[in-house]
């Protein structure tokens, strides 16, 4: 058996697309950096940390595609709250605290998609 055969050179390469091997890198002026520095204090991570996580978040948000802004989404649950609220007052429901809770807990993790959707929408109108 050799020690370099295909099967253990293609293993050993899928192993190595995991390590992180590359650098990237930019400047900061000195405010900047002591901004950045104090954040990185403040979440408790160290800046590589806290630049790799910068950094991939914004890849993730950029294949999703539109991303709301904090307002965007804040509006679109009250939206939702009172289009989920109203159905039981107007039909006469009652309301129990459970049902209550679960509304709240499907609008915080509906918000930001519903509020891309609304966005996705409005474009597609123009």
């Amino acid at each position: 058996m050799a020690l370099l055969d295909e099967t253990r050179l293609a293993a050993e390469k899928a192993r190595r697309a995991k390590y992180r091997l590359h650098h990237v890198g930019t400047k900061l002026n000195e405010g900047e950096l002591r901004e950045f520095e104090a954040l990185a204090a403040k979440r408790g991570q160290t800046q590589a940390e806290l630049i790799r996580g910068l950094i991939l978040d914004e890849i993730k948000h950029d294949a999703e595609g539109l991303r709301p802004s904090a307002e965007m989404v804040e509006i679109t649950s009250c939206r939702l709250l009172v289009v989920n609220l109203l159905r039981p007052v107007v039909t006469g429901e009652t309301l129990t605290e459970k049902a209550f809770d679960g509304i709240i807990d499907e609008v915080k993790k509906h918000k930001v998609r519903v509020a891309r959707d609304r966005i996705k929408d409005h474009l597609a109108q123009r």
